[in-house]
């Protein structure tokens, strides 16, 4: 008899109802009902997963017959794509598309996330794919939300096509594992697969290089990145800055969950392949990155090139190298957070606002938001001592560890190429002139919600620098979970 275990799902279930409340509250004809009860249900919604978070925190539990599990792993992950909710739906206060989708909006966001958290805590090939097309399913629509713009219509577009294409990949990947194990589970397919090699599996062979394919396109890993600088830039700011963190951290938990968590003892035959992903990205990431005009198409290649920074971790294929990931994408969160943020509020004062042009002497004029920003680029740039120096530093000391020194080397190469864009953004901010005098026009002011989610996010890059011990603990025991059998 399954045994189902609901508690131990606890969170996805309520996430998945809130979504679905919010959504609601835009069919209701008073105008404050639809303006603010979305986010309000949004919001009650993620503190009443988080406090399921802390309660399962522990050993691990399986919900549906083993098919969802509540580990540290799945939990702390759910944690970030929590916070990541939280901190879009405060950005997106006053944006077109929040305000007037409100519903939608906050109901879809709230969707996605409660199939991130499904990849997270897989169990099963199953549940894993359900949650993939779930998360992928509700990004296209948020995409495309602002119906009047034709390139948010586009990119909504964009992100269908390559999406569908990546997820046929990543299912038929899935069927012929499913094939040559005879089994969905993934602790069985361990079982069955370890101490074996791929030399005598050519189905498996395939069915990796599928899955890797399919995973690629999600975590915006090259060769399968061609859909990012366009959708990023088409996209709501907000929702961009969404799937840069939260999509990006679902995919590198699927990564985790299969090649880690299932194939550690096949780490041979997989490694050196996503090695070369990481590789690829942090070079055409970064060098691509130092002709962009717009920091929407800058950021998204810099993405790229951080898909690469966390895929070394995934290629070390040991603990250190899962915990150094899992650190880094908390990292990523507050960093990739912040420069986003950044934009979406000068985009909001000026035409045309995400170019950096319109940022020539915003720094001087928005002190606090200079300080922001500066944070979050020598952070991203992986400047001592932030936060990010500190998560590189693990991810480059798990190749090392792994013995494959070439590709930290590569890695610390990638980042400081990556100075040349990241400063040259300071320095428009800091050191530009306006083209129509000595201070950026339009200073309009920032909603209190706007301003708080900045804030949090900046002050997460010292804190995580700062308490980087503990969080590195949290992270380790994270990993430890992943890959307990």
């Amino acid at each position: 008899m399954t045994h189902l275990n609901v508690v131990a799902a606890t969170p996805q279930i309520i996430v998945a109802a809130a979504g679905v409340l919010a959504m609601s509250m835009g069919l209701f004809n008073r105008y404050e009902i639809r303006r603010y009860g979305p986010s309000a249900i949004s919001l009650a919604g993620i503190v009443a997963a988080f406090v399921m978070i802390v309660l399962l925190w522990g050993d691990r539990e399986e919900a549906f017959g083993g098919g969802i599990r509540s580990d540290r792993f799945s939990l702390l992950l759910s944690a970030i794509f929590l916070v990541s909710a939280a901190l879009v739906i405060g950005l997106a206060w006053r944006e077109s598309a929040a305000v007037d989708r409100r519903g939608e909006f906050a109901g879809l966001v709230m969707v996605a996330v409660a199939g991130m958290m499904l990849v997270a805590s897989a169990g099963d090939l199953i549940v894993l794919f359900l949650g993939i097309e779930t998360l992928s399913v509700a990004l296209y629509v948020l995409c495309a939300l602002e119906v009047w713009r034709e390139r948010s219509l586009e990119s909504g577009l964009k992100y269908l096509i390559t999406g569908a294409v990546g997820s046929s990949i990543l299912l038929y990947g899935f069927a012929l594992l499913f094939g040559a194990t005879g089994t969905v589970d993934l602790a069985e397919i361990g079982e069955q697969l370890g101490g074996t090699s791929f030399a005598g599996e050519p189905l498996v062979i395939a069915a990796m290089a599928l899955i890797v394919v399919g995973l690629g396109f999600k975590a915006s890993a090259v060769p399968f990145h061609m859909w990012t600088p366009d959708v990023y830039e088409g996209a709501p700011t907000s929702i961009t800055a969404f799937m840069s963190t939260a999509t990006k951290a679902a995919a590198l938990a699927a990564f985790l969950r299969i090649f880690q968590g299932v194939l550690p003892d096949l780490a041979g035959d997989w490694r050196v392949a996503i090695a070369v992903l990481a590789v690829a990205s942090i070079v055409v990431g970064n060098v691509a990155a130092l002709a962009q005009d717009s920091l929407k198409r800058m950021l998204a290649y810099s993405s790229i090139a951080h898909a690469g920074y966390l895929l070394i971790g995934v290629a070390a294929g040991s603990v250190q190298g899962a915990e150094a990931v899992i650190y880094y994408l908390i990292v990523y969160l507050a960093m990739t957070m912040t420069a986003f943020a950044v934009v979406i509020i000068r985009e909001r004062e000026v035409e045309n606002g995400e170019m950096l042009e319109a940022f020539a002497g915003y720094a001087r004029a928005r002190p606090v938001l200079g300080v922001a920003a500066t944070l979050a680029m020598l952070s991203l740039a992986g400047f001592p001592p932030l936060a990010g120096f500190i998560g590189k530093f693990l991810l480059f000391s798990a190749a090392v560890e792994a013995n494959m020194t070439w590709l930290a080397i590569v890695g610390a190469l990638g980042s400081v190429v990556s100075l040349g864009y990241y400063l040259r953004i300071l320095g428009v901010m800091w050191l530009g002139t306006p083209a129509d005098g000595e201070r950026p026009a339009r200073l309009l002011a920032v909603p209190a919600p706007v301003m708080m989610a900045t804030g949090t996010a900046a002050i997460a890059i010292i804190g995580l620098a700062l308490f980087a011990d503990p969080m590195i603990d949290i992270s380790r025991g994270a990993a430890e979970a992943l890959l307990a059998p």
